[in-house]
């Protein structure tokens, strides 16, 4: 099924103007299988997922076009780039650091090719800001116990590893749409959610209503009949009323078939709320200090590129290479073992 896909983001169908007809049909078909496949029941799905589908994909391939070129990342780059020197606390951490990613390890092991001199990939990290008391100079004088905001960049990965630039924006975009799809997943699992949830509630308020009516037949309801008890019942069969109103038609708790796609082309028709990039300004010290915004201009500035989605999730992103001879081996642990057992 991927198959696709590799022709869908190649270079040369990105430079066109948008991908051909065909090679959006299998997106589609993609998108189906990956959320809903009784969508084909219906004669015109591809016809009604086309163009979200089509905006979907050229959100992909322009979002990813437009990451800069790759920064080295290496003890040397550490000195020189000061980005690379915000990442990371010392060259140690740097090559700590290296030395775990997973999805490194993972295509070294995998890679059918001759190693690359360089690995590409995506640099992606959490940052994190914490308040902390530090010392500033003002002046000749060194002030104490000073409110800060400390910056710092952990969870590291690099994702997309590939022995090329163009190799690693490859799989970016299908990591990319397949995301967007993933989404759309999500939004049919909670729209389902919700009705499973509408008609517990209807159950429980329907319960509750016969019970109240039941209890008007009794005594006790005719010696307290304020109009206390009608109006919990009126109350109820409004709720009940309005639960049958949003829950539609439908008398199953799975959703509908245009429901469904209605639900799928709402994710890929706005690719931009689910998947997007914006820049980030920060200024910093040599230790990771936030900076006032009234300092010299050039002093400590970072440009930086934050990914984002309307789930929540947000990284800083980083598109890099790595060269080959700063990734440490693995540590032998049954060697390092015996070494220290004697």
């Amino acid at each position: 099924m991927l198959r696709f896909l590799s022709s869908l983001f190649t270079p040369t169908a990105a430079e066109d103007e948008s991908p051909d007809r065909a090679l959006i049909d299998a997106a589609i078909e993609r998108a189906v299988d990956g959320t809903d496949r009784r969508l084909r029941a219906l004669g015109d799905y591809r016809q009604r997922l086309r163009e979200p589908v089509e905006r979907a994909v050229d959100h992909v391939i322009a979002l990813v076009d437009a990451m800069p070129a790759p920064a080295e990342i290496s003890a040397q780059s550490f000195g020189a780039d000061p980005r690379i020197r915000a990442f990371f606390s010392s060259v140690d951490h740097l090559h700590g650091v290296l030395g775990k990613l997973k999805d490194v390890r993972e295509y070294r092991r995998h890679c059918a090719e001759i190693p690359a001199d360089e690995i590409f990939g995506l640099l992606v990290m959490q940052k994190e800001e914490r308040t902390v008391l530090g010392m500033e100079l003002e002046g000749d004088a060194v002030r104490k116990d000073v409110v800060q905001v400390a910056v710092s960049f952990s969870h590291h990965r690099y994702i997309a590893p590939a022995s090329s630039e163009k190799g690693t924006r490859w799989e970016l975009k299908k990591r990319a749409f397949d995301f967007l799809i993933e989404r759309a997943l999500e939004r049919l699992a909670q729209e389902t959610r919700k009705r499973v949830e509408l008609e517990h509630q209807r159950c429980l308020l329907r319960r509750k209503l016969d019970a109240l009516r039941a209890g008007n037949w009794g005594l006790g309801s005719a010696l307290a009949d304020n109009g206390h008890n009608g109006a919990d019942v009126d109350v109820m069969e409004a709720e009940i009323e309005s639960i049958d109103a949003e829950l539609g038609q439908f008398g199953t708790n799975s959703l509908g078939l245009d429901q469904s796609l209605d639900c799928i082309a709402g994710v890929l028709g706005r690719p931009k709320e689910w998947l997007d990039t914006r820049p980030v300004a920060l200024r910093l010290d040599y230790r990771g200090i936030k900076l006032a915004d009234s300092g010299p201009p050039a002093a400590g500035e970072l440009q930086l590129t934050e990914l984002f989605s309307a789930t929540g999730a947000r990284r800083i992103i980083l598109p890099g290479r790595i060269p080959k001879g700063e990734i440490p081996d693995r540590p032998d642990v049954v060697k390092e073992l015996s070494r220290y057992l004697g």
